[in-house]
């Protein structure tokens, strides 16, 4: 009798993982049935957001659902990524991360940053340089000619960035430490007001993603003194921070989406091809490289090992400068 009991049992065992299989299956192959939303970290109209409405679009015709972009600014875009890390592992709720989660990561040890390093990498999808910007009234057109005016002012001309731990800030951080120049940092909770303030001159210094900068460059309301990337900004004739003599310097706004831990594989993996066919599609090549950004593909695991390799570089700079991010 007992025999036959464990055996009535070990079959119901079976037969519930074959169900729970099936279910999964089911559900992976009728995925998505309802629309997806994109979180994002930063406000409307920010980089960020840009390059998530344009990949929102892009994929939207191979998965038959709107992708919606969601805005949930604040904390260098911690506030999303705890929304994301407590969603359901659906599928439907996903981050639209970037370059600032990493910071984050690098420089403090807590449940958000726990949080993110538990999710589950889909796709790097899109760069962008930051461009090192002056206000015209500060009377520097080179970076070098900026370099002297800041050694001989240590410390007294100031720059803004988007917030501490953004892209913006560690470029600068990164730029200050290799010309081993002093600057004062003023954060602002988000893009458009320190645009603000450099374009009156209250800061007149700035790193900014390109796009951002590029109709102030035109109007000649502010000079770009270098992009911060490896190789130049077709739309903004600059050079690189290496050619003016910053060596080594390479640094971009990264965005890529990540999904909550737990997320079925499946879900995970048509996510990662469907991104991978948008960004083959030279429509969307055109409309990123409008905004200045360049496609950067890499499968999840690729994306996972590029993540830890940000953190590595990011720690290893705010340790060494003593940057406090809080």
């Amino acid at each position: 009798m007992m025999v036959y009991q464990r055996y009535l049992q070990g079959l119901l065992c079976l037969m519930s993982a074959v169900w729970y299989a099936g279910l999964v299956q089911a559900q992976s192959d009728v995925y998505p049935n309802k629309p997806i939303k994109f979180i994002v970290g930063f406000v409307a109209g920010s980089a960020t957001d840009t390059a998530a409405r344009i990949i929102a679009e892009r994929i939207r015709p191979q998965l038959g659902q709107q992708i919606l972009v969601e805005n949930r600014p604040g904390a260098a875009s911690s506030i999303a990524t705890e929304f994301v890390a407590n969603a359901p592992n659906d599928g439907y709720i996903l981050l639209f991360s970037s370059s600032s989660a990493t910071v984050n990561a690098a420089a403090h040890d807590n449940a958000t940053t726990q949080a993110y390093k538990s999710l589950v990498p889909i796709a790097l999808v899109a760069s962008i340089p930051n461009i090192l910007v002056v206000n015209s009234n500060l009377g520097v057109k080179t970076v070098q000619e900026f370099i002297g005016l800041a050694k001989a002012k240590p410390g007294e001309i100031s720059y803004a960035s988007s917030g501490s731990g953004s892209s913006p800030h560690m470029s600068a951080e990164l730029f200050e430490s290799r010309a081993q120049i002093q600057m004062q940092h003023v954060p602002y909770k988000g893009s458009a007001q320190a645009m603000n303030d450099v374009l009156s001159g209250l800061v007149p210094v700035m790193f900014s993603p390109a796009s951002s900068v590029l109709p102030h460059i035109r109007s000649g309301k502010l000079i770009a003194l270098a992009t911060t990337s490896n190789r130049r900004t077709p739309l903004i004739a600059v050079p690189t921070l290496e050619e003016a003599g910053i060596p080594n310097f390479n640094v971009s706004l990264w965005f890529g989406i990540l999904a909550p831990k737990g997320t079925d594989s499946q879900i995970a993996n048509k996510l990662s091809g469907v991104i991978s066919k948008a960004l083959d599609d030279p429509e969307t090549r055109k409309l990123l490289a409008a905004q200045t950004m360049d496609i950067v593909k890499a499968d999840p695991e690729e994306f996972k090992s590029f993540i830890n390799s940000e953190i590595i570089r990011w720690n290893g700079l705010i340790k060494s400068n003593k940057i406090n991010l809080n």
